[in-house]
């Protein structure tokens, strides 16, 4: 191949290449250029590549088609970091070693993948919505009765300030039992922009809470096991609450499905290393078949045929706890039931 076909070749790839000779830019393909947002390479080549090449501060990988790329930032000729991942070839020509950076653009991937897990999200909001209605049913119902209790009283002339002031606390009481419910479903919708520091049994106790009274209605027991006392860490504490109540919920459908009601229990525990922390979630519920076991985590597949499943649920649990915390989510059939772990990176 004489360089003119080389130079065709070269320019007219879909993915960025760089040729770095000393940690210094000696070319650059057309695909690059316009990645960066330059007008040709006269204004690249002779630069540091570290001048466009960014690093995760912990090397961070993706693999895809059996292959594995490192996950990078890039810096524009505007200053803009953008996501991108890479493979690094080293290529000798008459004595002398270069490496050739070959760069895909993860911009698309990275608003697809936000936009996925907005959609995760508001596909609960309908089952959410349910469950405020449900847990305000009985305040309310409490509310019309206090209330009803005291005109007639007024209107029989038969009551003291002792009874209305029971009464109006019992009316206070339920009001703010109503208004904190509605506070923790709203925060849930709260789209996370920093890390909290916090610590993983306080936000599992927050969806346990809020699961609760669908779960009482259900008929389903959750042992939440919270007596280890895990580390503080920095987390995005929305999308982990995410990702346990899509569990917690999913569990809870397995229990309808499961032909034998009785004791349906649920049970939370926690571990701790050095370098992680781990959720173990398992029920009795009969556990999944396993002809899908290995397919939960896949996009779009759904066991929920009839109940209008989007099959993503899973899936964003995976992207959630793989992408954002850096750790890794299983699951497996023990004793009667599936029991779901999730690692998480300190």
């Amino acid at each position: 191949m004489n360089d003119n076909h080389f130079e065709c070749f070269f320019n007219n790839t879909i993915e960025g290449i760089l040729i770095i000779e000393n940690g210094f830019i000696v070319n650059i393909n057309q695909a690059m250029i316009d990645i960066l947002k330059y007008n040709n390479k006269d204004e690249i080549i002779g630069n540091l590549a570290t001048g466009i090449l960014i690093p995760t501060i912990n090397h961070k990988y993706l693999e895809y088609n059996n292959a594995t790329f490192e996950e990078v930032s890039l810096i524009t000729k505007e200053g803009e970091i953008i996501p991108a991942i890479i493979r690094i070839k080293d290529i000798k020509e008459n004595n002398n070693t270069y490496k050739m950076v070959f760069i895909q653009d993860l911009t698309d991937l990275k608003e697809k993948e936000s936009l996925l897990i907005e959609q995760s999200r508001m596909a609960a909001m309908g089952e959410m919505i349910s469950m405020i209605a449900h847990q305000w049913r009985q305040p309310l119902s409490s509310i019309g009765t206090a209330v009803s209790n005291l005109k007639l009283r007024i209107n029989m002339k038969n009551y003291d300030e002792t009874t209305f002031n029971k009464k109006l606390d019992d009316v206070e009481n339920y009001l703010e039992y109503m208004s904190t419910t509605i506070d923790d479903f709203r925060n849930f919708f709260k789209k996370d922009r920093d890390k909290e520091l916090t610590n993983i049994p306080y936000i599992t106790n927050i969806a346990v809470e809020m699961l609760y009274e669908a779960f009482e209605k259900n008929s389903v027991k959750i042992e939440n096991k919270n007596s280890i006392k895990l580390d503080n860490i920095f987390l995005y504490k929305n999308e982990l609450l995410q990702v346990i109540i899509n569990i917690l919920t999913n569990a809870k459908d397995a229990f309808n499905d499961k032909q034998n009601q009785g004791d349906n229990k649920i049970v939370i525990e926690y571990k701790e290393s050095k370098k992680v922390q781990k959720i173990i979630i398992s029920d009795n519920a009969g556990g999944i078949p396993e002809n899908i076991i290995d397919k939960v985590f896949d996009p779009y597949f759904s066991t929920k045929d009839n109940k209008n499943g989007t099959g993503i649920g899973l899936y964003m649990c995976k992207t959630i706890i793989e992408k954002h915390f850096q750790g890794k989510i299983k699951v497996s059939n023990k004793k009667d039931g599936a029991c779901f772990e999730i690692t998480i990176s300190k």
